[in-house]
């Protein structure tokens, strides 16, 4: 396992929580149950789509139909 690919991995974990955490705020009512309910689901998958971004190509794939 190359540094620099764990650096993109870790990266896209975060940037993917970030953004369901984003997500889950504006699809649910301002209640914190309901946020968490949905929230964690996205969450938890996040880096399993990281691992698939970054150690399965799909970076590269994003990058190359832009």
């Amino acid at each position: 396992m190359d540094s620099s690919d764990f650096l993109r991995f870790v990266t896209a974990t975060l940037a993917l929580c970030a953004v369901a955490l984003v997500i889950a705020t504006a699809v649910t009512p301002p209640d914190p149950f309901s946020l968490i309910v949905v929230a964690l689901p996205l969450v938890v998958l996040s880096p399993v789509a990281s691992y698939v971004l970054v150690y399965r190509g799909g970076l590269e794939r994003l990058g190359s139909n832009a």
